[in-house]
């Protein structure tokens, strides 16, 4: 991506003190970060492109050049068997909201504007940890322009990737302590931005 420093993988740059790996194409993001995982690393993969990135059901998806997508390797935290994927899908929404984008979640794992997808959502567990995936449609191409959406589509110019990166980053973190401050008043602000 075009804003973002390339690195192979070997190095990373902290970002909110997370280890991020960025890379050129790659298969999946998810994939990636279970081989990082494996070799006893934690952080947050970042490509430029997929070429089968993974979806429910062992859908693949081919993600173009213009979009951020993310794999986040997570160590199991009490929140997360219950929390996790409601933490992820309100930090998503927050941020795009803080670009002008006003969305909902769509379960199981669909953010949507305008009755289009902006943003994919896909959580694994692995033993004691989780990996979440996350494709935001930043500055991509689209598919189908009837079903799906971009947030330059939508506000007419390019966002900085780097920057809707460490805004999800900065989100996700007030959202856990939320949680773990007071449940209630996060979900219900999840539960808010629910399609019922």
């Amino acid at each position: 991506m075009r804003d973002m420093k390339r690195i192979d993988g070997n190095t990373s740059e902290e970002i909110e003190g997370i280890p991020v790996y960025f890379f050129g194409s790659v298969m999946s993001t998810m994939d990636v970060a279970e081989c990082l995982l494996k070799e006893g690393k934690t952080g947050i993969v970042v490509a430029e492109q997929q070429e089968k990135g993974r979806g429910r059901y062992g859908r693949k998806w081919f993600s173009p050049y213009g979009g951020l997508y993310l794999s986040w390797i997570l160590k199991e935290e009490l929140l997360y068997p219950l929390f996790l994927s409601e933490i992820i899908s309100l930090s998503v929404v927050e941020t795009l909201r803080y670009f002008g984008i006003d969305c909902r979640i769509k379960l199981p794992n669909d953010i949507i504007t305008g009755g289009k997808k902006i943003a994919g959502i896909l959580i694994v567990k692995k033993d004691n940890w989780y990996i979440a995936g996350i494709g935001i449609n930043v500055n991509n191409p689209v598919e189908d322009r009837k079903q799906q959406v971009s947030i330059k589509d939508i506000t007419g110019k390019e966002v900085d990737n780097k920057k809707v990166l460490e805004q999800f980053i900065k989100i996700f973190f007030h959202y856990k302590e939320d949680f773990y401050t007071d449940t209630s008043r996060p979900l219900k602000q999840w539960s808010e931005y629910l399609i019922k």
